[in-house]
């Protein structure tokens, strides 16, 4: 059974992050639980705790009526819910979440609107800090079958096998289309013939069970090249492996899988690896590090 937790402040995004969880999910079982962490305030007046257990109240409450919106709507049998009420911030609120119990996945929305740069940094946040896979769903998102998945991959990325495993299940219960994006620039040295062949054979060993294919943009940088993908072709599902390598990847905001979660054109699912490769001990790729 997969265990899904999903963040929700009850705004049109995150609920429809549920819906395309619940979609994706709709073929195995599942126990989802909701999350909603409220802000913790001060007042004078009336007192800090007061005011704490009126906002868990409320917090409760309001997961009650979407609990019963979902429950309303048809579900498999073979799903479950809970709700569960946090203070604190959003990241806060999950990491003390994924202390207490583990979860396959977090799932979060993420909003073009007005709340881009709350919502984006919460995406962020949980790229960076949640020891677990993150999806984030654009609100944007048509629920529909997933049929194209895309790795935004490099050589190092399919030497982590055991992080590939929630991607490989997917897919393969999908029978999805499985496509190794690689970014290529132009410092790149070409491709030796036996470098290249050996990508593929990696690439069809990991994912022995579903369709796969390698596919090739030259681009000097990683990001546009990637949006450059998914602009010129159908794209359900994107899906990185954030590397964690260094704390000034962090300083410098180097991670694309952050840049990519703060307003991503498609669902981006990033796959948690609890063994990050460092620079100095990393496969020099054969391609840009995606």
């Amino acid at each position: 059974m997969k265990k899904i937790l999903l963040l929700t402040d009850f705004s049109e995004a995150s609920k429809k992050a549920i819906h395309f969880a619940q979609a994706l999910f709709d073929d195995t079982a599942a126990e989802f639980c909701l999350l909603h962490a409220y802000p913790l305030e001060s007042d004078t007046m009336y007192g800090t705790t007061f005011l704490m257990e009126e906002a868990e109240q409320n917090a409760y409450r309001s997961l009650q009526e979407m609990l019963s919106e979902l429950m309303a709507n048809y579900h498999p049998p073979f799903h479950s819910y809970q709700i569960r009420t946090a203070p604190g911030s959003p990241i806060g609120a999950v990491e003390a979440a994924l202390e207490q119990e583990a979860f396959d996945y977090v799932v979060v929305g993420a909003s073009g609107s007005g709340f881009t740069a709350v919502l984006g940094s919460v995406a962020t946040g949980l790229v960076r800090h949640a020891k677990t896979n993150v999806l984030v769903v654009p609100h944007t998102t048509a629920i529909r079958p997933v049929r194209e998945v895309v790795l935004a991959t490099d050589s190092s990325t399919l030497q982590h096998v055991p992080c590939l495993q929630p991607l490989n299940e997917l897919v393969t219960r999908k029978s999805a289309r499985l496509t190794a994006l690689s970014i290529v620039n132009s410092h790149t040295p070409k491709l030796v013939g036996d470098d290249f062949e050996h990508h593929n054979q990696r690439l069809a060993q990991v994912f022995d069970s579903v369709e796969t294919g390698p596919y090739f943009i030259l681009d000097d940088e990683v990001e546009h090249g990637i949006n450059t993908y998914l602009t010129t072709h159908s794209v359900d599902l994107l899906v990185t492996v954030p590397h964690r390598k260094t704390l000034l990847d962090a300083v410098w905001n180097r991670s694309l899988t952050r840049r990519l979660a703060f307003r991503p054109p498609v669902p981006l699912l990033a796959l948690y690896d609890p063994e990050p490769v460092g620079r100095e001990s990393a496969e020099k790729p054969f391609f840009d590090e995606a």
